[in-house]
C-alpha cells in the first residue's frame, strides 16, 4: 500500500471510530422497538438498525475517501463521492439481542476501490476491519495497517472529561490451542451428523463453553483472549445465515492477522470469491488446532 494510500486510509478510520462513537450513544440511551420495515435479507429491523446505518453511511460519505459503501441493512453499492475505498460493514450485529441488554456490535471492513465493486475480489484484498463492541466499556479490535498488528481501542475519558480513543493492547495473537469454544447455530446438529460429532468432542472433552448468541463478542473474545474457536456450520433445515460481506470476511481477515486461522470448511475463508452482494455462508474461525479439527471432521463431510 502507497504512503499516499495508507494516509487516506488513517483519515478513513478516524470517522469510523467517529460512527462507532455515535453509535454507542445511540445504544446507552436510543429505543430498541422493531420499525415496520425489514432489510432484504428479511430480517426485522430495529430503530437502532435504521439509526446505526444512517450515522455509519455520514460518516463514510464525509470522509470524502469512500467510493461506494454497503451496508447489511443496504447491501447495494452506495456512491459516498470519494475515490479511494470500499466499505461493508454491518452497522448493528446483534440487533436481536439488544433488548435484553446483551453486548453488541459493529462490524467492517475496508477494500480497495475498483470499477469491478467487490464482485470478483476475495478476502485477501482487505485492508484493513474491525469489531467494535457495545459492552460494559466501548472496545474496537482493528487490524493496524501501519504496523501490521491487531489492536484493541477503548473509548475512554481524558484529563478534560472529553472522551476519547486509547490503545489499551498494543497487539493481540491468537494461540494455535485451545479449550474454549464457541458453537453457533446448533440446531443444525440434528441432520448435520459430523457437526454433532465435532460438538460432542469438545462437550465430552469439557471444554469451556463460551457463546453468547452474537457474533461480536464470540469474535472478540477469542481475539482479546488470545485463544478459542468459533463454529457455524449449516445443515438442509438449518441453513447458514451469516452474510459474507458484512461479517463473515471481515471477522475473518481479523483473526487470520492475528495469527488465527478461518475456514468454510475446506478453504480459507479469505480465498472465497465475491459473486454477489447478498451471499451468505459458514464459518469457522479461532485457534488453528480446532479450526483444522473442524475441517477434517465437518468438512471432510461436505
Amino acid at each position: 500500500m502507497s504512503r499516499y494510500l495508507q494516509d487516506d486510509l488513517k483519515v478513513l478510520e478516524t470517522y469510523i471510530l467517529k460512527a462507532i462513537q455515535e453509535i454507542a450513544e445511540l445504544i446507552a440511551y436510543g429505543e430498541t422497538d422493531h420499525t415496520e420495515s425489514s432489510n432484504q435479507f428479511g430480517d426485522k429491523q430495529l430503530q437502532l438498525d435504521v439509526l446505526s446505518d444512517e450515522i455509519m453511511f455520514t460518516n463514510l460519505r464525509n470522509s470524502q475517501r469512500v467510493k461506494y459503501a454497503l451496508s447489511e441493512e443496504e447491501p447495494v453499492p452506495q456512491d459516498m463521492g470519494g475515490e479511494q475505498f470500499i466499505v461493508t460493514f454491518d452497522p448493528l450485529d446483534g440487533s436481536s439481542i439488544v433488548d435484553v441488554n446483551w453486548a453488541v456490535g459493529t462490524i467492517y471492513a475496508v477494500w480497495p476501490s475498483e470499477d469491478n465493486k467487490l464482485i470478483g475480489y476475495n478476502g485477501h484484498k482487505i485492508l484493513t476491519s474491525g469489531i467494535a463492541i457495545y459492552g460494559p466499556r466501548t472496545t474496537v479490535v482493528k487490524y493496524n495497517a501501519d504496523n501490521q498488528k491487531v489492536q484493541e481501542l477503548t473509548l475512554k475519558k481524558d484529563d478534560k472529561g472529553q472522551l476519547t480513543w486509547q490503545t489499551t493492547k498494543e497487539e493481540l495473537k491468537v494461540a494455535p490451542k485451545t479449550k474454549i469454544f464457541a458453537p453457533a447455530n446448533l440446531r443444525a446438529t440434528s441432520d448435520n451428523k459430523a457437526y454433532n460429532e465435532l460438538f460432542e468432542f469438545w462437550k465430552s472433552s469439557k471444554y469451556t463453553l463460551r457463546y453468547t448468541g452474537g457474533l461480536v463478542p464470540d469474535i472478540s473474545q477469542i481475539l482479546v483472549r488470545g485463544n478459542g474457536v468459533f463454529a457455524n456450520a449449516s445443515s438442509e433445515n438449518a441453513p447458514a445465515k451469516l452474510r459474507f460481506l458484512y461479517e463473515v470476511a471481515p471477522v475473518s481477515f481479523l483473526v487470520e492477522k492475528a495469527g488465527g486461522k478461518s475456514t468454510d470448511g475446506k478453504k480459507s475463508i479469505l480465498d472465497t470469491e465475491v459473486v454477489s452482494y447478498v451471499m451468505k455462508g459458514t464459518l469457522c474461525l479461532g485457534s488453528t488446532e480446532e479450526v483444522e479439527r473442524y475441517e477434517k471432521i465437518v468438512g471432510h463431510a461436505l
